[in-house]
């Protein structure tokens, strides 16, 4: 009987640490947001966006609707244009966001793509303001390009993709900015082509990237083909990667890219 009231003392003891473990337990998954389904369609990847490094509680608020648009829009968008089954080699897709001063890569990365997923800081992704809500056409696209091998440059196609990724997630003023951008720089491009003010080492480059921002607005359905009618590769020889492109190009343009700029400007292909 004496040790009763010790007994008493040490129920509600229990029951704070109960109740504590649990509303840590409920924080951490509120902090995780997981997409397994989208409404309509089914979902072959598991999506998970990882905001336990965001420490504002508005700013976390916007990880359910990222990681949905991600899971949900772009993810799908991608898989269309590309023709690329990312289930096959990424069977989960996770984003960890991070607060800028809790950034452990090095400065001046808003994101870095892995193999299977990214990083991101918090203004570039969640925070990022548009008619549809926040979502990433960037890093989702790196991921996806490791399918095609070696290729020339790091954002070789990502401006037309960008922008067509945008297009199809009902995205539609970042798809008439994407969109005006490209025509400027690719105006800007053939000028500075013309005119031999592009380095030796970049033209041919510069050709590839003028070509395949030429075929977009040409007809949008080009994109796909670019995608489908590319040979993969891994060899590291950058010669051999811009001629694997450059007939490509020239296949999808039913034969024009090679007279305009190509030829010009890159090794015979």
């Amino acid at each position: 009987m004496e040790n009763a009231p010790t007994r008493d003392w040490k129920r509600p003891l229990l029951a704070i640490l109960v109740c504590w473990t649990a509303c840590c337990v409920l924080a951490s998954a509120q902090d995780i947001v997981t997409i397994k389904e989208c409404p309509g369609k089914p979902l072959p990847v598991t999506f998970q966006v990882d905001c336990s490094h965001v420490a504002d509680p508005a700013m976390k608020q916007q990880c359910k609707p990222f990681a949905e648009n991600q899971a949900c829009e772009a993810f799908f968008a991608y898989k269309t244009i590309t023709g690329i089954s990312l289930e096959q080699s990424c069977p989960v897709f996770r984003y960890v966001i991070y607060d800028a001063d809790k950034w452990p890569h090095p400065n001046g990365e808003g994101g870095l793509a892995g193999r299977c997923g990214a990083d991101y800081i918090a203004d570039d992704s969640i925070g990022i303001k548009s008619q549809i809500g926040p979502y990433d056409v960037h890093k989702t696209l790196h991921v996806y390009q490791a399918d095609l091998g070696a290729i020339p440059y790091e954002h070789i196609l990502f401006a037309p993709s960008m922008a067509e990724a945008r297009r199809m997630m009902g995205d539609n003023k970042g798809y008439w900015d994407a969109m005006t951008q490209l025509k400027e720089e690719m105006a800007r491009t053939s000028v500075t082509l013309e005119k031999g003010a592009i380095a030796p080492d970049k033209q041919c480059l510069s050709a590839e990237l003028s070509t395949e921002a030429n075929l977009y607005p040409k007809n949008p359905a080009n994109l796909g083909q670019m995608y489908r009618k590319l040979e993969r590769s891994r060899l590291k020889d950058m010669d051999d990667r811009y001629r694997r492109f450059n007939r490509m190009y020239n296949a999808v343009s039913g034969g024009t890219a090679r007279q305009q700029y190509l030829l010009a400007h890159c090794p015979a292909f």
